[in-house]
């Protein structure tokens, strides 16, 4: 059976409504557990309409996870709660919404969840330091008194970490997994302002 062409129009309406779907049901299943049939019967649309649009779940969920980035400036604009730029309070703020299940994909992902990711998207999934230097630089306009001797890509590696932390939470001691974030988040914050609150 030949693939169904869409309009470009309909494309961006079909897309839209998988990658919509595919927060909840990560934050639901687990990328393990998240399946074809299951993003399609969200999205409302048929598993074959699925590959006119992704190679394969892997590259829906790491597309899913770049469409959730747009949602930055407004997790921004909450940590900043009024105020134009952001000092170590809103960064903090920032920091926790980051890694919040009802805003952020991470907690529903695992460290095998990063390493299939890793492995079946190599390209767009495998760190590239030129690009997260320039995401860094772009997030660094929304701070003020970053520290000027700041290494953007030590920043990026620390918060690559504290993200791995909240999605391998079941590996960590419970009971002090709140302390050792907030830990987390004070290097974070030193490494960026050079000050700790």
């Amino acid at each position: 059976m030949a693939k169904r062409v869409f309009t470009d129009e309909e494309r961006a309406v079909y897309r839209e409504k998988m990658l919509d779907a595919g927060f909840d049901l990560l934050k639901k299943y687990g990328m393990t557990h998240m399946s074809v049939a299951k993003i399609t019967e969200a999205a409302g649309i048929g598993v074959s309409t699925f590959y006119n649009f992704f190679p394969s779940k892997e590259a829906y969920v790491y597309e899913v996870i770049k469409y959730r980035r747009k949602i930055i400036p407004n997790l921004m604009n909450l940590a900043l709660n009024g105020k134009e730029k952001a000092g170590p309070d809103e960064a903090r703020a920032y920091l926790r919404l980051m890694i919040d299940e009802k805003y952020s994909v991470f907690p529903s992902l695992t460290p095998e969840d990063e390493k299939k990711l890793l492995e079946m998207l190599p390209e767009q999934a495998r760190p590239n330091l030129q690009r997260e230097q320039a995401i860094g630089t772009e997030f660094m306009k929304w701070l003020d008194g970053v520290r000027p001797d700041i290494n953007i890509a030590v920043v990026a590696n620390l918060i690559k970490i504290y993200v791995l932390g909240a999605e391998g939470r079941e590996i960590l001691h419970e009971v002090v997994y709140e302390e050792t974030m907030e830990r987390m988040r004070d290097v974070i914050i030193y490494e960026i302002f050079g000050k700790i609150k």
